[in-house]
Parts: C-alpha cells; structure tokens; sequence
C-alpha cells in the first residue's frame, strides 16, 4: 500500500522535474480542436476484458487489450513475484486493487461488468517515463477525435496523512495522441493530481489525425519526488468522432410511393455543428425494417438523393444516410448515421382486363351505346375509376372521358380503365368494346303473292322474342295480304326491327294479237313468265300462244303467269276473210268492207302490193272499204295485201293486228 511500507523509495532529480515541468507546459501549449457538433459513440472501447470467479491476476496483457503495452514489469497470471504487495514499477490485470494486500481501495471496474478486469499501475516516479500504451488502429481520418478514459486513485483517503505523512505523490499524467506512422504529436493534455477520492475520474484529449488512420495512447509520468502514492487503475479506454449536432433527411415524414410507375421523392442531407469538411455521404435504404442495409450508389459529396420505386415490390423501405469526412463513410467506425425514414411503397390495385358488349344502334348499326362503369376490372373495394380512349392516356391522364362513361358511343374497339387505390397507386385495365350486330331472320323474306291472296309470315326460330306490327307475339302471323310489316326480334338483350313486304304479283298484259285468216297469236309483256294461255274459257290452258281454226266473230283471250293469279282477258274480233273481188259496179264484191269494225279504236285498214308498197288506205272516210284502186285509178289484177289493226276497248288498249290476202279480179 504505503511505498515507505514497501521498502521502495521514488528519488528523483530537481533538474528532471524541472524539464518535465517545461515539457508538460510546452505540450500544454498546443490549442486542443473543438467539436461543433457532438460525441458520437465510440469507435474503440477497450474495457481490458473479463475474469472470473475465482483468479486474482490475469494476462498476458495483449490478450485482454490488444493494442496495449507498458513500460512497467507486467506480473500476468502469477501475480507479484513472491506474491503479496504490486511492487513500484510493477503493474497487472485485477478485478479489484485490493489484490495482493498492498491496501488499495476495495473497488470494482469502471465498466461494471461482472468480474471487469482493470490495470493496475504501482507507477514510477521518474519524469517524462512513458509507461503506458495503447494502440488503435482503423480509426476514421480527417477526423476530430476525443480519446477518454478512467482513472481511479487507487489509494484511500487516509492514506495521505496517515501514511504517507505529507510526502504523498498524486498520480500525475500527461496524455498524448502520437501519429503512429510519424511519431509527431496530434494532441495532449494533462490529468493534474489525479484526487484521492474513491471514485473514478474521466480524462480526456482531443485531436485531429488529418490522414492518420493509426494512433497510439501514451502515458506520460508527471508525479516527481519522493515519498508514497503514484499508485493508479485505468478502464475503459475510448475513442469517439465528433460528429453534427443535428443529422436529418429531409423530408422526415412518411412518404407513400407506387411501384413500377417510376414514382420517387427527393431526400437532402441536413448536417448542423459539422466538422466534415467536406462531407461525403452513403445513401442506404432497408427492406427488412433495419435489419440489413443496402447502398444506393457510391459515396458522394452529393447531400442529394432520389428513391425510386422502379422496380421495387411494395413494403416499407427505410431511408438514411451515413456521413462522415471524405473517404471515410465506408469505414463503419467513422460516420455517423441519420434517422430512419420511412418510405412506404404500396400495392398495385389487381385489375383484370374485361369485355363490355352492347346492342347495336338501330340509326347507326355498327356502333353501340356502352356503359363504361359495368366493364368488371376489378373486385377490390376502395378504388376509383377513370375512363380513357388509349393506354398513353390512362398512363398519363390525358383525354379522359368523363361526360358520358356510362353511354359511350362507340364501333367495336377498346377503351382503358384507370383503377387507383387509397395510396394513390393506380393499374390500368383494357376493356375490349364488342358491338353486337343485328340478329335478323335468314327466312323471313319479302313476298309475291296474287293481289286477292292472304299468306303467312314467318321469323323463324331462334329468338326469345317476338313482336309484330300486327300486334302479335309468335312466331308466325297467318292470314296477311299485300303490304309492308315489321317484327321485333329478341335475341338476348337485344332487338332487332326486321321489315318485310308482301307484294302484289304484277299481272302479264296482252299487248298485241296478230291475226291471220283463222289464226291468232297472243303477245304479252309483263308477269312473270312461263305465262298459260286459254280462249273463250279458262278450263283448258295451254303453253304456247297461238290459236288456230277460230271461228268469225268475237272471241275471249285469257292469260296467266307463273302466279296463278286471276287471269287477265281481252276480247277480240275475228273479221270475215275477203279474198277476192270483182269490182265492175255490179253490185257483187265490188270491194272489201270492214265497215263493221268501225267502232273500234284507231281502227286503219291499208292495202300493199306484193312488193310492200302502201297502195291504200281506208279510213273512216273511205269508211273502211277498198274498191281496187290506188289514187283513183283501177289496179291491175293480182293479188294483193292488206292490214287491218284497231285497240280493244279494254284497260290494256290490245292492240289487234289482222293480216290478209285478196286477189282482185278487173271484168270489163
């Protein structure tokens, strides 16, 4: 405990104490960097390790504080040679510096975990000795530090004026940051009397080690003289960066995204009480609520950074930066770390593409009126819907057809639905817009039926509906004559108006007979042909139109077509056949005379010679008789030829021709 006890005086020079007293002052000199920001957490905390239960003594010292040596005579495992008291110069690893009997204080380590190991130094009294170092590597460069650590005066209180009478020597230090690679000193400062209180005490140094990333802890003695004391025990050894007062990412609040539609937000780094000059930053986003980090980029001087939701499935993603001085944020121990925020990237709405189909537009059949808001796009609850005529603009917003959604007029094509969720995320659904055309019947056709007739209309099946103009509701209507009708066929929920029309059969018309001798030829236009052919009565039909061996006189003609339909008749003359005269004035076929045809309409009776010369006309003047003479001169005999033509007086003026011969016979 007391060094008079231990039979070891510290004797020391005047003149060294005087130099050491200038060098603390020369080192004191030195103006310590200051931190605007504040102390992160340690990058080293060397706590010199565990023991256990039951050792006094433990070592080697490399193995409990990597990095830590001593000019002192480390007594490891065994503890002090011969056991007992920690001789002066001597130090070792104890949980407690009452160890050994040199009456220590009875005191844990600082740290305070169970069975914590401290060093214990019986510390030389000679000036300027460095007797304790501490080795760090892989610190963070350009970089304001502040090393710290614990000292305790192991000594009681009564042990400087009951033991040591007045001769006392405080623990004394000064503490210095050496460059390892260079030796030159980064920073120092000194303890002063280290106070014989019973309690430990927080001694610092802060520097700034520019490139350094090495740094070595040196314990300079300051405590000079003769007497008893100098005895020490250090703990938990820390090194910690100065780092901003404030680090944000703004924006701070919750943020909600959309996937695969290249949504992002913008974030800037916020640094107050900085000493990164300049800063570099690491951009880093979490998936798993923090329990992995991943990179977005590069370091980067850049405060700035986008979040993309390309390509990434819906979560909540963590954003936060690490910052610290250039070319360091790489390294773990140098940076410092921002607040979480959160980015939310929600789900997509699930939307499926639909079919919308609609009834035809009777004005306008290849269109149709379609009800937009029917097109099932999705099942979700909670959305909204936005009509568009084309993927860009569903995309983009653009064009979006609002004014008649749930009537648009429209051919067969495809709209685009716009689905958008709470969160404001949308999908978009392509609905196919099918225009159902009309369902006609393929057998029910127009008519042709006789005038007088009645028939039957027939829509055939393959509707579930039906409605005629006549007001009926089956399939067919019976009993219906010439006109125009209309049915309403229902197929579906559609319906189709079909019109049909009964026509009249056109009947044939007799435009001419021709006449010759005892033979007629019926001519007709009109109908519908193979047309039938009878005379006088309508029991025997024949198929072709001429009739021969007629009787003189009047005769009926009748005629029909393919129809049926009541026969249409004329009734002609048959003239008496003159074929010669004698025209000498003696009264006796003097001329030919067809004055009994008078009244027929434009009845002309002509006379031609063999080689088709007109010689004569009979008119109502001449009284439709020939006397044998052509511009009042008699003809020679021969034969001659002549017509005779006239209208009937029915509807259809028949016109009746009648070719003849008669041979005129001059007597003198």
């Amino acid at each position: 405990m007391k060094k008079t006890l231990l039979s070891r005086k510290k004797t020391g020079s005047i003149l060294v104490f005087l130099f050491s007293i200038f060098g603390v002052l020369r080192l004191n000199a030195q103006t310590p960097p200051t931190c605007a920001g504040t102390w992160g957490p340690p990058i080293v905390n060397q706590t010199f390790g565990q023991g256990n239960a039951t050792d006094k003594w433990y070592g080697p010292l490399s193995t409990y504080a990597p990095g830590a040596t001593t000019s002192t005579t480390f007594v490891g495992t065994a503890g002090p040679p011969n056991g007992g008291a920690l001789s002066d110069g001597y130090s070792g690893l104890v949980k407690t510096p009452s160890v050994g009997g040199n009456g220590f204080l009875n005191s844990p380590d600082h740290t305070g975990n169970p069975n914590g190991l401290m060093l214990l130094i019986n510390a030389p009294s000679t000036a300027a000795t460095v007797f304790f170092k501490y080795r760090m590597d892989n610190l963070c460069s350009n970089t304001t530090l502040r090393l710290s650590l614990w000292i305790l005066n192991v000594n009681p209180p009564s042990t400087q004026t009951s033991v040591c009478a007045g001769v006392y020597q405080f623990p004394n230090i000064t503490l210095r940051a050496i460059d390892t690679a260079t030796g030159s000193i980064l920073g120092t400062s000194a303890t002063g009397n280290v106070p014989i209180n019973s309690t430990w005490t927080q001694y610092s140094v802060i520097f700034n080690n520019a490139s350094s990333s090495s740094v070595t802890l040196e314990f300079v003695n300051n405590s000079v003289g003769s007497g008893c004391g100098n005895d020490l025990a250090i703990d938990d050894i820390t090194v910690s960066p100065c780092i901003p007062a404030t680090i944000t990412a703004s924006p701070g609040a919750s943020t909600t995204l959309c996937p695969n539609q290249n949504a992002s937000v913008n974030f800037t780094a916020t640094l107050t009480g900085s000493s990164y000059n300049p800063a570099e930053y690491q951009w880093q986003y979490s998936s798993n609520g923090g329990a992995t980090w991943t990179d977005q980029g590069s370091p980067t001087s850049s405060p700035n950074y986008t979040f993309n939701s390309a390509g990434l499935p819906a979560g909540n993603y963590l954003i936060r930066f690490k910052v610290g001085p250039q070319g360091s944020v790489l390294n773990s121990q140098c940076n410092a770390v921002s607040q979480p925020t959160t980015v939310t990237i929600s789900s997509l709405p699930i939307v499926n593409d639909a079919t919308v189909k609609s009834c035809y537009i009777e004005s306008n059949p290849s269109t149709a009126s379609f009800n937009l808001t029917t097109a099932n796009v999705t099942s979700q609850t909670g959305v909204t819907r936005r009509y568009f005529p084309s993927l860009t603009d569903a995309t983009n917003g653009t064009n979006e057809i609002t004014t008649n959604s749930a009537s648009y007029i429209a051919p067969n094509g495809v709209v685009y639905i716009r689905v958008t969720n709470s969160n404001g995320c949308f999908s978009v659904a392509k609905v196919t817009l099918e225009v159902i055309p009309p369902k006609t019947s393929s057998v029910l056709t127009d008519k042709i039926i006789c005038i007088e007739d009645k028939t039957t209309l027939d829509a055939g099946p393959g509707f579930n509906g039906y409605l005629w103009s006549t007001g009926a509701i089956t399939q067919q209507i019976n009993n219906v004559g010439v006109g125009t009708y209309w049915v309403h066929l229902k197929s579906g929920e559609c319906t189709t108006k079909q019109t049909v029309k009964i026509y009249a059969s056109p009947n044939p018309v007799i435009k001419s007979i021709d006449i010759s001798n005892n033979t007629a030829t019926i001519n007709v236009t009109g109908g519908t042909p193979p047309y039938q052919y009878a005379v006088d009565q309508t029991g025997n039909w024949q198929d072709t139109p001429i009739f021969s061996n007629l009787t003189r006189g009047q005769h009926t003609f009748y005629v029909k077509d393919q129809y049926n339909c009541v026969p249409i008749a004329a009734e002609i003359t048959v003239p008496n056949l003159v074929n010669a005269i004698t025209p000498n004035g003696d009264g006796k076929n003097d001329n030919v005379d067809y004055s009994a045809l008078a009244y027929k309409k434009n009845l002309v009776f002509e006379i031609y010679d063999r080689y088709g010369n007109r010689l004569y006309e009979a008119n109502t003047i001449r009284n439709f008789k020939w006397d044998g003479t052509s511009s009042g001169k008699k003809l020679p005999t021969a034969t001659y030829w002549y017509t005779i033509s006239w209208s009937e007086n029915d509807k259809n003026n028949t016109s009746v021709r009648y070719n003849g011969w008669v041979l005129v016979k001059n007597r003198e």
